[in-house]
């Protein structure tokens, strides 16, 4: 049980509204009893990404005047409670990292069981690592050259992972949030009264935006939010539905559905 409950982090994006990042402090702020450790926010100006994380709390990490230097319409935070890589703020998320295809960010609830043997694999062919987490797998995958040539190169690097996961990731022009296909990690979707759409581990959260819950990210599912509103594909046909019962008792708020 002790190694269960190391696996509980928190993650939220809003794409839209030109206060994406105080928005998405409300969301992690609300969002902080799922992680302690560190936290962290992404945004987006819609060419460029840009972030601040520490460790500590969100209020500690994040004062007004942090908030107000970060201008985006879109943006995703992170509240880590660490799994896999050690403690310490170079392994605060979410990541930024810039390969062929430009900038990308991500925020990782979750643990990748085959992380080692992919982070070998890449090792081996000479790529370099930053940081000590199961996450930035994650960038290699995106990057590798069968896949980053490919119409669709998310979809064809989440056919790698193994594990437990939810993802919110944050390219300039959208915001991608994925599912494990057993949907053991929480992620619902949601949208705020003006209709931006957002996403978060709970709808704790989505209430801390300002946002209704539409519904969750099905098991095996991305979801985009951008410009053009939200979209789904699949990546994965869902397994049997298998929600962490740890994940209610111990990690939940109680105010969330």
């Amino acid at each position: 049980m002790t190694q269960q409950l190391k696996e509980k982090c928190g993650v939220v994006g809003i794409w839209g509204p030109p206060d994406s990042a105080e928005r998405t402090y409300l969301g992690l702020y609300a969002l902080q009893h799922r992680g302690q450790e560190s936290a962290g926010i992404v945004v987006s100006d819609g060419n460029h990404l840009d972030g601040h994380h520490g460790m500590g709390l969100v209020r500690e990490v994040f004062t007004e005047r942090v908030l107000k230097q970060m201008a985006g319409i879109a943006a995703i935070g992170h509240n880590r409670y660490s799994t896999t890589g050690s403690s310490h703020a170079g392994n605060c998320q979410p990541i930024i990292q810039t390969y062929i295809s430009g900038q990308v960010a991500i925020a990782h609830n979750g643990n990748l069981i085959n992380a080692s043997l992919l982070r070998e694999h890449f090792e081996q062919l000479g790529h370099i690592f930053h940081t000590t987490t199961d996450t930035e797998v994650i960038f290699h995958l995106l990057a590798a050259p069968n896949h980053v040539s490919k119409p669709d190169p998310l979809y064809h690097a989440l056919q790698h992972l193994q594990g437990a996961y939810s993802l919110v990731m944050l390219w300039p022009d959208r915001i991608e949030a994925v599912r494990d296909p057993w949907g053991w990690r929480p992620l619902v979707l949601g949208r705020t009264a003006e209709g931006y759409p957002c996403v978060a581990s709970e709808t704790v959260a989505l209430d801390a935006l300002g946002a209704t819950l539409e519904r969750e990210v099905e098991p095996g599912e991305i979801v985009t939010l951008s410009a053009n509103g939200v979209a789904s594909r699949r990546f994965s046909e869902p397994v049997q539905p298998a929600h962490c019962i740890i994940e209610h008792v111990y990690f939940a708020n109680p105010s969330s559905r």
